[in-house]
């Protein structure tokens, strides 16, 4: 250690070693027995150093060394992760909530070495005293809110799921229909897992490792928010099914399926099926993880990813294993809740008095995604304090259901939501970029890079069908269409889900991602 600061609400104190901080903790546990919390911003990095020096309990970690909050063995004392609240560099905290104070950057040379008997200039100790202020600013606008340091939510996503659990607390019309589209069947959970993917994050083969001018850059206006109010998702437990073949799969029904793909290769440039997905694969060939060619590959889809999969590449198939259920809107009441959020969003954006407040709103709109797709059933994380040591210890069986019928049983998202979110949203990409091929550079999950000479059409198409779907979602909800697209504070309207220009590069480069 070369320095420590520790801040008691604005004033800052600090040390040079680890004996004068142990001495720190003492003198406040003589004179405040009550309970205390500690905020550390990256609680994470922190503690791979504190627990060398101090034994810890309740230890909560998402996974092996992911800390979002514990406690002193010794001390009445709770560190909780301030980053993992704010999903928020530090270095951005002072200018996205307007704090009395900023993170100072340049004053500490991260290359020099230092022990505590290097002498530290004013400037350096003005940094570390800083790095304290911003976190204690920070959490005093988190007050405004909370109004108790323990009420605040641990995670970004914990913000929008607090309210909207309090929304829908007494709400039964809603929680019944969730508890009917929540599953309990452990296998249907495994599969689940097996085919919930992520965005689409990948160049195109043709162009990696060139420096490529003229580039045109296009985003998805609120891509996730967009398909969780327009597009259907599975409303009833998954139930097995003897399907044979794709001409047999229902439009009315989500299906879960475990197939087997023989002899399948990719028509276009942009090879989509990602590797780290298949359960088994033979003699595959590979575009930097992405599957082009194989004469064998076992994995499980949903429905969306199938239909999508037989546009890039042709295959024979078999259907291993199918389940269905029934596809509906997601209810009312969450449509709602979302579409309150973009309202928000967009009418304070711009509003010079109103900088937090859009803040907070937009955090929330963004979380709206990890709380449609946090997976509750996950493995126990616990740390031995005596050896320092992490472990993940798998549910059983018996466990996964005691965990499953406890989600369903408080009726407030299904986890098969959240993977038929990415499904859609991957779906809506990779529509116009097997329409784009030639042209696509590269895409990040609701974003493409386009080459000079690309069809503007494709694009101009594509957000007229997004128009047609919200009005036609719109008046089937009975939903003011207004809320789909509300004005910001110049009058102009924002559509959900519509694919914009975002940006021009004079030369871009992609490599191999």
């Amino acid at each position: 250690m070369y320095i420590w600061t520790f801040s008691v609400n604005d004033a800052v104190y600090y040390g040079r070693t680890w004996e004068e901080f142990e001495e720190m903790l003492d003198k406040i546990e003589a004179n405040c027995h009550f309970k205390k919390y500690v905020f550390i911003h990256n609680l994470s990095f922190e503690f791979q150093f504190l627990k060398g020096h101090f034994k810890f309990v309740d230890v909560l970690a998402r996974k092996s060394r992911k800390v979002m909050r514990c406690r002193f063995e010794k001390y009445n004392i709770e560190l909780r992760c301030s980053y993992m609240m704010s999903n928020c560099a530090l270095k951005y905290l002072p200018n996205l909530y307007k704090l009395p104070v900023e993170k100072l950057s340049g004053d500490l040379d991260y290359t020099k070495i230092r022990n505590d008997k290097t002498i530290l200039t004013s400037e350096e100790l003005k940094y570390c005293e800083n790095d304290c202020l911003v976190v204690y600013y920070y959490i005093k606008e988190e007050l405004k809110t909370y109004e108790r340091v323990d009420k605040i939510p641990l995670t970004s996503t914990g913000h929008v799921r607090k309210e909207f659990k309090e929304l829908i607390q007494k709400d039964y019309s809603y929680k019944n229909k969730i508890k009917k589209a929540t599953n309990t069947d452990p296998h249907v959970y495994n599969l689940l897992q097996d085919c919930f993917a992520g965005g689409y994050t990948h160049a195109n083969w043709i162009y990696t490792d060139e420096i490529i001018k003229n580039v045109d850059s296009f985003d998805f206006t609120s891509s996730y928010p967009y398909v969780l109010v327009t597009h259907k998702y599975p409303s009833t437990e998954f139930k097995r099914c003897n399907i044979q073949s794709s001409k047999e799969l229902l439009n009315c029904f989500a299906y879960i399926l475990k197939v087997k793909l023989k002899y399948i290769k990719s028509k276009y440039y942009n090879n989509i099926l990602s590797q780290s997905k298949c359960l088994k694969i033979v003699d595959g060939e590979y575009d930097n993880g992405r599957v082009i060619k194989a004469k064998e590959i076992e994995i499980v889809l949903t429905d969306v990813d199938f239909k999508l999969l037989q546009e890039f590449y042709s295959f024979d198939y078999e259907f291993i294993e199918c389940y269905y259920s029934i596809y509906k809107y997601l209810p009312k009441q969450f449509i709602n809740f979302v579409l309150d959020k973009y309202v928000k969003k967009t009418e304070y954006k711009n509003v010079e008095e109103k900088e937090i407040e859009y803040t907070k709103e937009k955090n929330k709109f963004n979380s709206l995604y990890g709380m449609s797709v946090t997976n509750m059933i996950k493995d126990k994380v616990e740390f031995n304090s005596d050896l320092g040591e992490w472990s993940e210890i798998p549910l059983t069986n018996k466990e996964i259901i005691e965990a499953l019928n406890e989600e369903k049983n408080k009726g407030f998202l299904s986890f098969a939501f959240g993977v038929w979110v990415t499904a859609y949203a991957r779906s809506n990409l990779l529509k116009n970029v097997k329409l784009l091929d030639d042209y696509v550079i590269y895409c990040d999950t609701d974003s493409m890079k386009l080459k000079e000479g690309y069809n503007i059409e494709v694009i101009e198409n594509y957000n007229k069908f997004v128009e047609r779907k919200i009005n036609k979602v719109a008046k089937i909800l009975d939903i003011d269409v207004n809320r789909f697209a509300p004005k910001d504070i110049f009058g102009n309207s924002h559509m959900l889900g519509l694919f914009e220009k975002d940006s021009h590069y004079e030369e871009f480069i992609t490599q191999r991602c």
